[in-house]
């Protein structure tokens, strides 16, 4: 069994628990859980697994599930820990109040999630990036290993991040912070509205990105992965044809399918069976250009797919309106109310 991400705070007592309770009573166990990044609607759900664990231990109860592993990338792993105390530094000597930079202070409270996750995960002796420990930095990206991983009856490749996009995305938060400290030799007024408008641009995490294939059926995760970063991480893993298209039988669209982080020319690279969208239509996810890029691009290749979502949001009964599933040779399929989770028989 592998557990990617752990969704928002509510995720787990509300819909996990019971399927990982389900899992430990049928014999079995986690053999990996993996982070895709330190983001608050990622990380909270593996949390709240892991102080539940620590809990259980402690008074000799029952654990939720065993663990075997973890994969997880630490901020001061990808950014570097000067970047990481910069960032809590830049925060409090800002020329506007707490309170008024929501995205950068989002950002500091997920390192400090990711610094919960590993100090958790210690204390419970779970091993972090064990396949990756003979590695210079120890760090789950495709140039550590660029060949698929065997867990089981599972294959896992890794095809994100990249070193040069972990450094794209160092420089990224040097420019930031720099950015930070030349807006304090401004005016009072000028100081302040450049600051609110800085924070617009908090550079964003890079995302472990996996191709997981069992029995020659495949899973594409991708986190809250950018389309360029996918594309490149699939190249460089060398999983692209000829024709650079790559064939996936689920392809799980990253970050809730906001249309920030794909683009049209993604659909005409990966071509998948079914396109896994998890959202609730919260900031407007799944964004309707993405899906309509997805629709248009699968009826110009004259394929059928299927969509499955977990909501049926407001963008996808836009989409409906105007691409007719039975006329545009996709089908629709949601979670049903009430439940927990859905199954996929990819046999």
């Amino acid at each position: 069994y592998l557990l990617f991400d752990g969704g928002p705070g509510f995720v787990y007592q509300v819909h996990l628990k019971k399927y990982l309770l389900s899992i430990r009573d049928s014999g079995g166990k986690i053999n990996l859980a993996v982070l895709s990044h330190v983001d608050d609607d990622h990380v909270n759900g593996l949390l709240d697994l892991l102080h539940e664990l620590i809990k259980q231990r402690k008074k000799g109860k029952p654990e939720t599930v065993a663990i075997e592993g973890l994969w997880h990338n630490s901020f001061s792993q990808t950014i570097g820990t000067g970047v990481e105390k910069d960032l809590a530094r830049q925060i409090d000597s800002s020329p506007i109040p707490r309170g008024s930079m929501p995205l950068a202070e989002k950002q500091s409270r997920s390192i400090g999630q990711g610094h919960d996750l590993t100090a958790s995960a210690r204390g419970l002796q779970i091993p972090i990036n064990l396949e990756f420990r003979d590695t210079p930095d120890r760090l789950v990206c495709v140039d550590n290993i660029d060949h698929p991983i065997p867990l089981a009856n599972l294959s896992i490749q890794v095809i994100g991040p990249t070193r040069e996009t972990l450094k794209a995305l160092q420089q990224d938060w040097e420019k930031w912070l720099a950015d930070q400290e030349r807006i304090k030799t401004l005016p009072k007024a000028e100081a302040k509205a450049a600051a609110r408008k800085l924070d617009d641009s908090v550079p964003n995490l890079s995302s472990i990105m996996l191709l997981v294939t069992a029995e020659k059926k495949t899973i594409l995760l991708t986190g809250d992965g950018l389309s360029a970063h996918l594309l490149k991480g699939l190249e460089q893993a060398g999983l692209l044809d000829q024709d650079g298209k790559c064939h996936v039988n689920v392809f799980k669209l990253p970050h809730h399918g906001s249309m920030r982080n794909v683009t049209a020319e993604l659909f005409e690279h990966i071509i998948a069976d079914i396109y896994l969208i998890c959202a609730n239509g919260e900031n407007e996810n799944p964004d309707y250009q993405t899906l309509e890029w997805l629709v248009e691009a699968a009826i110009r290749q004259g394929r059928s797919f299927t969509i499955l979502a977990t909501t049926e949001t407001e963008s996808i009964k836009d989409l409906v309106k105007k691409y007719d599933p039975a006329e545009s040779s996709y089908k629709l399929t949601f979670i049903e109310p009430g439940a927990h989770s859905i199954t996929l028989d990819l046999s």
